[in-house]
C-alpha cells in the first residue's frame, strides 16, 4: 500500500480556459461508512472499474487502488446505495509536473467545485503555490471528504462574514494596506495551524512549511519598509528572522541528502560510487542522530516559534499602511527589482557562492512581491511570477551544492574528494549558466520601466 500526498481547494468557478477541456465522468459508491477507519471505494470511470482502499485522514494517506472484473463490481454496487457521488473532472496543468484534477459535482452535490493535486513528497506540498483561481483549501476539513459528502450532502457556505482570507494575494476592491497586514496575518494564523498540535509524522512537513511561511512575512515587510520607517521594520524583521532560525537542525542535514541524491541522478556513473554511498551513509547517520537528539528540543522550540509568531501577530494591525495608494507598493517593487538585477550583474562579473546566495534572496523577493499582485493580470504577470520561481530554483540549487561542498571539505573519511568537487563544481556551472540566461529575460527592464508597467497592469485592474 503506497501514500498518497493531496491538498484539495475549493474554487469558485472552473476558469474558462479550463471549461472546454474534455471532461471524465466519474461515478463512485462506498463499501465503508464514516464508523470505519478504512475507506472501501468503488468507482466507474469510462469503461475502468476500480476498487480503492485508503486510510488515515488529510494530507497523507495510504492508498492502494486496483482493477476489478465487471461481474464483481456488479455485484458490490448496490452495497454503496445511499453512499454515492457524480461528478465530471477536467486536469488542468499547473508547472513543475504538477497537475489539478478538478470536479464538478452533480445530483445533490451540484454546485461544488474542488480542485485536488497531488504530490511525491511533503516537502512538495508545503512548497506548493497554489494558482490565483484556487479558492480556501479544505484538505483537513473532514465535511469535503468524498465518503462524507456522499454520506451527509454538501456542508453548509461558509459564514464569512468575520472571515479574514489567508490568501498571499491582494485583492481588487481592498485598501493595499489593509490587503498587507491581511496578507502577514494569514500567514503567521497559518504558521499557528502547522504548529499547534503537530504530529510526529507530519513535523517535518510543518517545520519546513512553517519557514516558507516566515519568509513570505518577511518579504511583506520589505515591500513595505519605506512606509514602516527604518526602526519598526528593524524590529519586526528581526522577530521573524529569530523565529525562523529556531526551526533548522535535522532539516539541514536532508537538504544535503537530497543535493547528494540529485548530483546522483545528473552524473550517474560519473560519481565514484563508494565514496558517494560512504558520504551518503555518514550524512543520513548524522540526520537521524540529530533528529533523535533533537526530538524533544524541537518541540520546545516550536513552543517558542508559537510564542513568538502570536506575540508578533498581535502588531501587525499596527503597522503603518494606511491608504489606498500604489505608492504603498510601487517603492518596494522598484527596489526588489532593482537589487535583483544589480546582484545579477555581481554574479555575472564574479559567480563566488556568496553573491550567488544574495542573487537567490533578491530573487525571492521579487518573487513573493509580485505573487501579490499576480491577479492583476494573470496572463502577463503569471509568466514573470513563474519565472522568477524558476530562476530562484536554479540559485537555490547552486547554493544547496555549495553548503554540500564545504560539507565534503570537513570530512576526512570520504575517499575520492577531487572528483567528487570537480562534479560538484561542473553542476554548478550548469546551473549558473541557466540562471544567468533566465535572468537576462527576467531583468531585461531597467527598474523604472519595470514598475511602470507593473502600476499600469495595477491601476487597469483596479
Amino acid at each position: 500500500m503506497g501514500s498518497e500526498i493531496e491538498r484539495k481547494f475549493l474554487l469558485d468557478s472552473v476558469p474558462g480556459w479550463l471549461e472546454d477541456h474534455p471532461a471524465e465522468a466519474l461515478e463512485q459508491g462506498y463499501l465503508t461508512d464514516g464508523r470505519s477507519q478504512a475507506e472501501v471505494r468503488l468507482r466507474r470511470a469510462g469503461e475502468r472499474l476500480l476498487m480503492t482502499v485508503k486510510s488515515g485522514s488529510g494530507e497523507v494517506r495510504d492508498e492502494l487502488e486496483v482493477m476489478i472484473e465487471p461481474e464483481l463490481f456488479a455485484r458490490l454496487w448496490p452495497l454503496t446505495e445511499g453512499r454515492r457521488v457524480r461528478k465530471a473532472r477536467r486536469r488542468a496543468r499547473l508547472g513543475e509536473g504538477l497537475e489539478a484534477e478538478v470536479d464538478t459535482y452533480e445530483g445533490e452535490l451540484a454546485g461544488l467545485l474542488v480542485a485536488e493535486v497531488e504530490f511525491t513528497s511533503p516537502e512538495a506540498s508545503a512548497g506548493f503555490r497554489p494558482p490565483y483561481w484556487f479558492g480556501p483549501e479544505v484538505t483537513s476539513d473532514p465535511r469535503y471528504a468524498n465518503r462524507r459528502l456522499a454520506e451527509a450532502g454538501p456542508p453548509p457556505p461558509p459564514d464569512r462574514s468575520n472571515h479574514r482570507s489567508k490568501a498571499y494575494r491582494l485583492k481588487r476592491k481592498e485598501e493595499v494596506g489593509a490587503g498587507l497586514r491581511r496578507v502577514a496575518a494569514g500567514r503567521a494564523a497559518k504558521i499557528a495551524e502547522r504548529l499547534d498540535g503537530v504530529s510526529d509524522a507530519d513535523l517535518a512537513a510543518a517545520v519546513h512549511g512553517t519557514r516558507k511561511d516566515i519568509k513570505k512575512i518577511r518579504a511583506v515587510l520589505r515591500l513595505s519598509r519605506g512606509r514602516l520607517g527604518r526602526e519598526l521594520f528593524a524590529a519586526e524583521n528581526r522577530r521573524y528572522r529569530d523565529a525562523g532560525r529556531l526551526l533548522s537542525g535535522s532539516r539541514d542535514a536532508e537538504v544535503k541528502l537530497q543535493t547528494l541524491a540529485g548530483l546522483e541522478e545528473r552524473f550517474g556513473r560519473e560519481l565514484p560510487s563508494a565514496s558517494a554511498g560512504g558520504w551518503k551513509r555518514l550524512l543520513e547517520d548524522e540526520r537521524d542522530a540529530v533528529a533523535n537528539s533533537e526530538d524533544g528540543e524541537v518541540r520546545k522550540r516550536i513552543g517558542e516559534v508559537l510564542d513568538a509568531i502570536g506575540e508578533a501577530r498581535g502588531r501587525i494591525d499596527d503597522w503603518p499602511l494606511e491608504g489606498d495608494s500604489w505608492k504603498l507598493l510601487g517603492p518596494g517593487l522598484r527596489r526588489s527589482y532593482r537589487q535583483g538585477r544589480a546582484a545579477m550583474a555581481e554574479v555575472s562579473a564574479d559567480a563566488n557562492a556568496e553573491l550567488v546566495h544574495d542573487w537567490r534572496k533578491r530573487c525571492k523577493d521579487l518573487w513573493y512581491h509580485t505573487r501579490l499582485l499576480e491577479r492583476a493580470w494573470p496572463s502577463l504577470l503569471g509568466p514573470t511570477v513563474d519565472q522568477l520561481h524558476e530562476l530562484a530554483d536554479l540559485l537555490g540549487d547552486h547554493h544547496d551544492l555549495s553548503v554540500l561542498a564545504a560539507d565534503l571539505g570537513e570530512r576526512e573519511q570520504v575517499g575520492s574528494r577531487p572528483a567528487l568537487t570537480g562534479l560538484i563544481e561542473r553542476r554548478q556551472d550548469e546551473l549558473l549558466a541557466d540562471a544567468l540566461a533566465l535572468g537576462e529575460r527576467v531583468y531585461t527592464e531597467k527598474p523604472k520601466a519595470f514598475a511602470k508597467r507593473l502600476r499600469a497592469y495595477w491601476d487597469a485592474w483596479r
